[in-house]
C-alpha cells in the first residue's frame, strides 16, 4: 500500500526557525529523509506522526522567492515551502509579516490540480475551489496539503442557501485550519459574507467581510 503525507508548518519569521509536522498513513515501513536525517517509521491507518526543525529557514515567498523544501518517503520526493500569512479587511492581504497586494498576476482560481506543481515553482497564490457540496475527505487534504501555493479552500457560489454554504466552510476549517476559505460568488444578488475572503465581479468594498474582486483567472484584493 502507498503511504499517504500530509504536511504542517509553523514559522517563527523574526527567529528564522520552522517546526516540520509530517503525518504518514499506510502499512508496514517506511524510510523518510529530509535535510540529511533518516528515519525509519512504523506507519498507522490512523497517522504516524514526525516532527523536525529547520534553522535558518528560506521562506516561500511569492513571485519573489518561491523556495521550496523536497522531503522524501522511500525515495519518492514532496515538496513544500514554509509561509504564513494573514488578512485583514482594510489592509488586506500579508505573506511572511509583509503587505503582499494581491491582483490577477500573481493569483489563481482553479479545480485543477494539475495547475498545483506550476503554481508553487512560479509563486503563485491559488485559491483550491471543489465542486458546491463536495467534502473534500482526508486523501484530498493530505494530496493538497504539500502545495505551498493554496492559500484558501473554497467553491463557487450560484444560487446555493447560506445554510449550505455555512456548513461547507465549518468542514474546510475542521479538515485544515491552516487554510483561510474562499467564496466565488458567481451572481451577486447570492453574495453573503460567509468565508473568509469573498470574491465577487463588481461591488464596493464596503461590503461586510473581506470582499476580493474577479480579475481574469484570479482575484484582486
Amino acid at each position: 500500500m502507498e503511504s499517504r503525507v500530509k504536511f504542517f508548518t509553523q514559522v517563527d519569521n523574526e527567529a528564522g526557525i520552522a517546526s516540520l509536522t509530517v503525518f504518514l498513513y499506510g502499512e508496514g515501513k517506511v524510510e523518510v529523509s529530509f535535510q540529511g536525517e533518516e528515519r525509519l517509521v512504523e506507519l498507522s491507518k490512523e497517522g504516524k506522526r514526525e516532527d523536525f526543525f529547520i534553522l535558518n529557514t528560506l521562506l516561500w515567498d511569492g513571485k519573489k522567492n518561491p523556495r521550496l523544501y523536497s522531503f522524501f518517503v522511500n525515495g519518492r520526493e514532496y515538496r513544500f515551502g514554509l509561509r504564513n500569512f494573514g488578512l485583514d479587511r482594510n489592509k488586506g492581504f500579508f505573506l511572511n509579516g509583509a503587505s503582499y497586494p494581491l491582483d490577477s498576476t500573481n493569483t489563481l482560481i482553479t479545480d485543477d490540480i494539475y495547475r498545483l506543481d506550476k503554481c508553487d515553482i512560479e509563486g503563485v497564490v491559488t485559491a483550491f475551489l471543489f465542486p458546491f457540496g463536495h467534502v473534500p475527505g482526508e486523501d484530498e487534504i493530505a494530496l493538497l496539503s504539500s502545495h505551498p501555493s493554496v492559500f484558501f479552500w473554497g467553491y463557487e457560489i450560484k444560487d446555493e442557501k447560506e445554510e449550505e454554504m455555512r456548513k461547507l466552510n465549518s468542514i474546510l476549517y475542521s479538515l485544515d485550519k491552516t487554510r483561510a476559505t474562499i467564496g466565488i460568488f458567481e451572481h451577486k444578488e447570492s453574495f453573503l459574507p460567509v468565508f473568509d475572503i469573498s470574491v465577487v465581479n463588481k461591488g464596493n468594498r464596503e461590503e461586510k467581510g473581506i470582499v476580493a474582486f474577479r480579475e481574469r483567472d484570479g482575484f484582486k484584493l
